[in-house]
């Protein structure tokens, strides 16, 4: 049974204001979400810096956490002060903590109020009361001496070779180092990984590890927790209350020495010397919402600048922008061609599907060739990948009398029937209808899907292929804490035949069991307007296919697709990433898109459209003005409705991000407003 903490409670005279004549000193407090940072007192005899974790109150509410941000000796203009006390674990963020939170709100231009937000966790109060009950109970921190590691195949050539520059770069040199590891997938980038880690760990260097996706986190802990000897603490959002405080207590308290985690433990006051971001290209690693929305390797990078220390950025499909850094040499560029257990990349087949719908019932989702490979694969007792990345089980509901498609009164985009939840979902507001509601156009009660999805495709191959366990991995069925963990476990087990899932299947596992990997829908998300959507495909394909045939050879790959001349399909069977850099970069350069150029997009949103249109036009012609700036926009959103709010999109080009964040310091008035520094 996990133990139970004390909490800590604010000091009874925290709520009265008194005459600012009456102290000495004074400390701006940052509040999460507050609307300005405030002025309080510094009571006799308390010694609070910047840092330090205070109780304060705003208003009449209840006593909530706040951070100094300074400590002044000037009497404020104002009368009369609240005051501010420290949390009895007497907690001091690090001058490092505290410009971090400062630098990421500047670029990426929300309030530290709104930074801060984000940079503690939930239950960050829970996390201090522990440290403060672990101090008093006089618990020193543990001394875990490394364990034997596992028996490994030896490091291949070019493994060695990535390895001893790494060494070099972290222990040899002072100031800002960076590499890209671009290896193809299952080129043993992971051991290189924990080689360095360990290395580094025993020249008495802090580490930290990032992965993509929650998914991805326990597979990664359990392997470095092998091969180092020790449990690691990890952050990501799904974690169980009593692992989510030890591995905070951990580093609040200065033990840890390595941490594992998603996106959000870049923010965490971990002090490392080392980062290494698997998977570097995921789009994950950008923040969407709330403010600020920060990219992970941003901050990594800003830091190692700031501070000294290694990033070490690994994948086998680089961001271009970080492709083109390593080309240029502003980062080290490491390279591992060939997979660690010399076995060949898989075999890749095209399906057309334009052609199939011809021979074959259209309503199927699976071709004869995906279907009878399936068969085969589970006959023979392999396991199998099955993407399909789109959720639900129909992708819209039809009138059958005046072919109205249904959508959500609010975001005015096509309802998704889910077989799960019975009923009909918004995606952008996760509003559930009845299934059976009448047309809202003409009253009909008489319906039809359209185009299918993930649910119907599991109904699908448990038709035709009833010897295969199929266990589904999306949105729905890894909702709940520990569900994501526990499908990749049975599935790592070989409880489970077919593994189908969305792109959260893609990323970065290693499973030897496979040795074929479907893509139905391989040009799902090619139509998007966005000018990283042809990336992304070549990224999703490429990661998928690189699933297969990991651990042996005969590794196959089938791509159904409705597209099948797309140049970033045939890149991506070819495994050709040079192929498709030197392509997609040509034409970023003409159109004059990252890296080739820095850029933002600005979301304005109000209730009334006319309104909306007059301020979003007013405010792009005044952005105009300035000569270091290319405007695009206003135009409407690609979801042009959510929640009832209208909502338009300006996207900023400009050759750096200075004159895009000074261009951006006067805002309209009235309308809601989303800016994305650096967007994915």
């Amino acid at each position: 049974m996990a133990k139970r903490i004390p909490k800590t409670v604010p000091p009874e005279k925290i709520a009265v204001a008194k005459d600012c004549g009456l102290f000495s000193a004074f400390c701006e407090v940052i509040v999460p979400l507050s609307p300005m940072i405030f002025t309080y007192a510094v009571p006799e005899g308390v010694v609070l810096q910047r840092g330090s974790v205070v109780w304060v109150q705003l208003s009449h509410r209840k006593p909530t956490l706040g951070v100094v941000s300074r400590v002044i000796s000037e009497k404020p203009a104002f009368a009369k002060a609240k005051t501010a006390f420290p949390h009895a674990s007497g907690y001091v963020f690090s001058e490092r903590f505290m410009e971090k939170l400062e630098w990421t709100s500047r670029y990426y231009l929300s309030t530290q109020q709104q930074a801060l937000n984000i940079f503690l966790p939930k239950d960050f109060e829970k996390y201090l009361d522990a440290v403060f009950f672990e101090a008093s109970q006089g618990n020193a921190p543990e001394d875990k001496p490394l364990t034997s590691a596992p028996e490994l195949p030896p490091l291949t050539e070019e493994q060695n070779s990535a390895l001893e520059k790494l060494l070099e770069l972290l222990l040899q040199k002072e100031g800002f180092r960076g590499a890209l590891l671009h290896g193809v997938t299952g080129s043993g980038k992971t051991r290189v990984y924990m080689e360095l880690c360990k290395r580094a760990l025993a020249a008495g260097k802090k580490v930290l590890v990032l992965v993509p996706e929650i998914g991805l986190a326990p597979q990664t802990a359990m392997r470095f927790a092998e091969f180092l000897g020790f449990d690691i603490p990890v952050i990501h959002s799904a974690l169980s209350a009593p692992k989510k405080r030890a591995a905070w207590v951990s580093i609040l308290s200065g033990k840890a020495s390595i941490v594992i985690g998603t996106r959000s433990a870049i923010l965490s006051p971990f002090d490392y010397d080392l980062v290494v971001m698997d998977e570097e290209h995921d789009s994950s690693y950008k923040q969407e919402d709330p403010a600020p929305r920060y990219h992970a390797r941003s901050i990594a990078f800003h830091e190692a600048a700031k501070y000294g220390g290694l990033v070490l950025l690994g994948s086998a499909t680089p961001a271009l922008e970080t492709y083109c850094a390593a080309k240029n040499k502003k980062i080290d560029y490491l390279v591992l061609s060939k997979r660690a257990t010399e076995t060949a990349l898989p075999n890749v087949k095209i399906v057309d599907m334009k052609k199939k719908v011809r021979l074959q019932d259209s309503s199927l989702l699976l071709s004869t060739e995906l279907r009878e490979a399936l068969t085969e694969t589970v006959q023979k007792g392999d396991q199998a990948i099955v993407l399909m990345n789109r959720r639900g089980y129909s992708k819209s509901r039809i009138c059958a009398e005046c072919g109205n498609t249904f959508s959500c009164p609010e975001c005015k985009v096509p309802l998704v029937y889910h077989k799960q939840y019975n009923g009909l979902l918004c995606h952008y507001c996760g509003r559930l209808f009845p299934l059976n509601m009448a047309c809202p156009e003409c009253g009909s009660p008489e319906y039809e899907f359209a185009g299918g999805a993930i649910e119907k495709l599991e109904e699908e191959i448990a038709e035709w292929i009833p010897d295969a366990k199929t266990i589904r991995m999306d949105r729905d069925t890894t909702a709940n804490v520990g569900a994501a963990e526990q499908i990749l476990s049975d599935f790592r087990e070989r409880k489970y035949s077919i593994l189908l899932g969305t792109q959260i299947v893609a990323k970065g596992h290693d499973f030897p069991g496979v040795q074929l990997v479907g893509v139905v829908g391989a040009d799902s998300g090619a139509g998007v307007p966005d000018f990283r959507a042809g990336e992304r495909l070549f990224e999703l394909l490429s990661q998928t296919s690189g699933r297969a045939g990991r651990a042996r050879e005969g590794g196959r790959v089938i791509l159904q697709t409705n597209n099948s001349e797309d140049p970033i399909i045939h890149f991506a069977i070819a495994h050709d990433y040079a192929g498709f850099a030197e392509w997609e970069l040509e034409s970023r350069l003409d159109a004059h898109y990252p890296p080739y150029a820095k850029v933002a997009t600005v979301e304005v949103g109000h209730q009334d459209y006319n309104f909306l249109i007059q301020k979003a036009e007013a405010f792009a012609e005044v952005l105009s003005r300035n000569q270091s700036l290319e405007v695009l926009g206003p135009v409407d959103s690609y979801i042009p409705q959510v929640r009832g709010t209208y909502w338009m999109h300006l996207l900023l080009k400009a050759s750096n991000a200075v004159d895009i964040r000074k261009s951006l310091m006067t805002l309209p008035e009235d309308l809601e407003i989303r800016i994305n520094i650096d967007p994915q």
